[in-house]
């Protein structure tokens, strides 16, 4: 069967036969990028191997490539650690370039208003990702890593982004959320929250992860007015900071008008829609 052929039984048999085509070698270097990903430590082949249940034999040529490549850094002990090349293309992403290129200078500008640190989020899938973190001037604050990760319910960010998607997608979600034990609420409750950000148009409410600290969120919108980030200030109340909580709310709102002027978003009230991280 020539290559043509393959190419038209795989369109013939739409999306589902395309993303059922397996790519062996492809899926192998996946497998040891979101292994390494995964670990803070140094590791080697053997480790690599036993972690992912395929035999050295398997995974040798791909490691070394990968290391030609620079995605892999082997040290002198012959172990290897992820590089930051992962990390460097991500942020060469357009959408994502574009975003941090807005955001940067209005986050700085914000934690000078408010004594508080700030984070940019994106939905990724069923979790949300951290793109852009800048910490509070104070010398006790509270931040996020950034390239962390969370289940989208677990955080304002994520109900921020969540509520703006169209009822099916926010359904599918908020499904996969329910069935991984990960929701931490019923559907009623779920959509009563949902609900009350898109009648104020931000959350804020005690952070369900870390006691103490108030979360903040507001949404970002693009040129076309599409929930595109959430921008979160986790509030922390302490004796050296100056500003309450509504004026922190109300210097974040002005910051995220900011933010989405300057990706072109028209006046008003954003549409019902969010962009995802993987979206070109």
């Amino acid at each position: 069967m020539s290559l043509p052929e393959v190419e038209r039984e795989d369109e013939a048999g739409g999306g589902d036969a395309r993303r059922d085509y397996k790519v062996p070698a492809a899926e192998k270097a996946l497998d040891i990028l979101e292994f390494m990903a995964a670990r803070n430590e140094d590791v080697t082949q053997t480790e690599i191997s036993v972690g992912l249940g395929r035999s050295i034999h398997e995974i040798y040529r791909v490691i070394q490539l990968l290391e030609g490549r620079g995605y892999l850094i082997r040290t002198r002990a012959d172990r290897y650690r992820l590089s930051l090349k992962l990390f460097e293309l991500a942020h060469m992403h357009p959408p994502v370039n574009r975003l941090v290129d807005a955001a940067l200078p209005v986050m700085r500008t914000l934690v000078g208003e408010t004594d508080q640190s700030c984070h940019l989020v994106v939905l990724r899938g069923s979790t949300v990702l951290v793109v852009l973190q800048v910490d509070s001037p104070l010398p006790m604050r509270y931040s996020v890593a950034l390239g962390s990760h969370f289940p989208v319910l677990e955080t304002s960010s994520g109900a921020v982004l969540l509520s703006a998607l169209p009822p099916a997608e926010r359904q599918a979600v908020i499904a996969a959320a329910l069935a991984e034990g990960e929701a931490g609420a019923t559907p009623d409750e779920i959509a009563a929250r949902l609900a009350a950000i898109g009648e104020a148009g931000y959350e804020m409410r005690a952070s369900l992860a870390v006691e103490g600290c108030i979360n903040i969120s507001v949404p970002i919108r693009d040129h076309v007015g599409s929930t595109v980030a959430a921008l979160t200030v986790p509030y922390v109340a302490q004796k050296r900071a100056r500003f309450d909580r509504a004026s922190v709310l109300a210097s974040a709102r002005a910051a995220a008008n900011d933010i989405s002027r300057a990706l072109g978003a028209p006046e008003g009230e954003g549409r019902n829609r969010v962009i995802r991280a993987e979206s070109p």
